[in-house]
């Protein structure tokens, strides 16, 4: 059984929990995120999903977040459904944050949207002021581990990023980006996620690509 289908056995369970942690005040939510490591690999799953509905901007359905991922200004994160972030990554959306659809973000990977200034002298640079810049992930994207995104990036649809990348410009859509800094590898064809025999005909050029990313 797939991880959304379970999502969709227990999802009347899930909204109980949901309406439980609903008068509770967000210092108390972000502490019980942190607890949350502590618990049961599946339950944690569960537990980390019910407080991101009601930390985050908006939260889509059928999505886990792994063990000890750091968010940071969850209020300013949006977050579509059939997402995954993995164990240890950590999402600072301080300038705002979009994860569309159909994501896969792997371990360790860093998303910060935010960068810091130098402009005033007379302050160490760690004491200047930082500036925001929103970061979008498109539909259909994979992110492999130990991949940074920078303020202000946007990776189009259907796009991947291979481990170990640090993006610091738009990624296009159907790209495989790698490097650092990343840059075009190699184009994946673009295919609606919505047309199954599109999509079984394409399986082995997707295979290719994630090879590809991964350098196997």
């Amino acid at each position: 059984m797939r991880g959304r289908d379970k999502f969709g056995r227990f999802r009347p369970v899930l909204r109980v929990v949901e309406l439980l942690l609903r008068p509770l005040p967000r210092p108390l939510l972000q502490w019980l995120w942190v607890l949350s490591d502590w618990l049961p690999e599946l339950v944690g799953v569960a537990f980390r999903y019910c407080l991101l509905r009601r930390l985050a901007k908006h939260c889509g359905d059928n999505v886990l977040i792994g063990r000890s991922v750091e968010l940071r200004y969850p209020e300013r994160l949006s977050i579509g459904s059939n997402v995954s972030i993995h164990k240890q990554c950590y999402i600072d959306a301080y300038g705002g944050m979009t994860i569309e659809d159909e994501v896969s973000i792997a371990h360790q990977s860093s998303l910060v949207s935010f960068q810091h200034t130098w402009s005033d002298p007379s302050l160490p640079i760690r004491d200047n002021p930082v500036t925001g810049s929103a970061i979008i992930i498109r539909r259909d994207v994979w992110i492999g581990c130990g991949v940074r995104i920078l303020a202000g990036v946007e990776i189009g649809p259907r796009s991947v990023v291979a481990a170990g990348a640090v993006v610091n410009k738009p990624v296009g859509p159907g790209i495989v980006a790698a490097g650092v800094p990343a840059r075009a590898v190699k184009r994946i064809e673009l295919v609606p996620l919505d047309n199954p025999q599109a999509n079984a005909n394409s399986n082995h050029k997707r295979r290719e690509s994630h090879e590809a990313a991964l350098g196997t």
